[in-house]
This record gives structure tokens, C-alpha cells and sequence, in this order.
């Protein structure tokens, strides 16, 4: 059974490996799908995050790394016959916005199911967007 795990993953981080090595606990396979967001324009290019992504989890078992530019994940999901998206939660926030996204993908794709997967503690509190900032700052230091 094949779970895509798809984001932009601007950069990717800890907290998303850990959702990767919790949904390898159920799945057989995850596919980390990275995926052009429409809503974040300053993004980096694609092709250099699928390579970074790539060296990133060059040691984990049982996962791919695929590129989606110009697909609903939904849409992509339908093409290759998978039925299960993996999400990660941190707050009440993301499960409030995670639960709309997966309405809006099963409005896409009948067939899709979301299975949520809750951070831990320590990987909670960061997200990629904050990442993204402080390396830019540390950057110019």
C-alpha cells in the first residue's frame, strides 16, 4: 500500500521526515510528492528541491521522490492509482486547514482518502516557512 506525502517542502525538515518514518509504519511505500505551490510564489526551483529532497532521504527505505508541477495532488494521486495522502499535524490550526484541504480532495477525487499523522513535541513548533526565514538570515551574517 502506497501513501503520497505531498508539499512543497520549502526546505524540508526533521518534522517531515519524522511524519515520513511514522506513515512507513502503516504504509509499504511513501511517495514524497513535491509539489509547486500556487500560494507561494518565492518558492525555490522545483527541480532543486526534488534533488535536495532526494539527498535528504537517500537513507530512508522504501520511499520515492517525485516531482508534481502542474497537478491537483488529488489529480495526481488518480493518475497513479493511489488512494491514500499522508498530512502531519502540529495544532489545532493545521487540522482546521488539513481537514478543508482534504475535503476539497476528496471533491477532486472520490476515491482519496487523508490519513493524519501528529508531530511530536520537539518537531512541532518549526515550520518550513520559519526555517526559510531564519536561514535567510543566517545567510547574510
Amino acid at each position: 500500500m502506497i501513501g503520497i506525502y505531498s508539499g512543497s517542502f520549502d526546505p524540508i525538515h526533521q518534522g517531515h521526515l519524522e511524519i515520513i518514518y511514522k506513515a512507513l509504519k502503516v504504509f509499504d511505500e511513501i511517495w514524497v510528492v513535491v509539489t509547486k505551490n500556487i500560494n507561494k510564489p518565492n518558492q525555490t526551483n522545483l527541480d532543486e528541491r526534488v534533488t535536495h529532497i532526494e539527498k535528504f532521504l537517500a537513507k530512508v527505505n522504501n520511499v520515492k521522490v517525485l516531482k508534481n508541477e502542474h497537478q491537483l495532488t488529488a489529480d495526481f494521486a488518480k493518475e497513479h492509482n493511489v488512494n491514500f495522502l499522508v498530512r502531519g499535524l502540529r495544532n489545532s490550526d493545521d487540522l482546521k486547514y488539513e481537514i478543508m484541504l482534504a475535503d476539497g480532495n476528496k471533491s477532486v477525487n472520490a476515491n482519496i482518502e487523508t490519513v493524519f499523522f501528529i508531530s511530536d513535541l520537539p518537531t512541532r513548533q518549526l515550520s518550513s516557512s520559519i526555517i526559510k526565514e531564519i536561514n535567510s538570515y543566517q545567510k547574510k551574517e
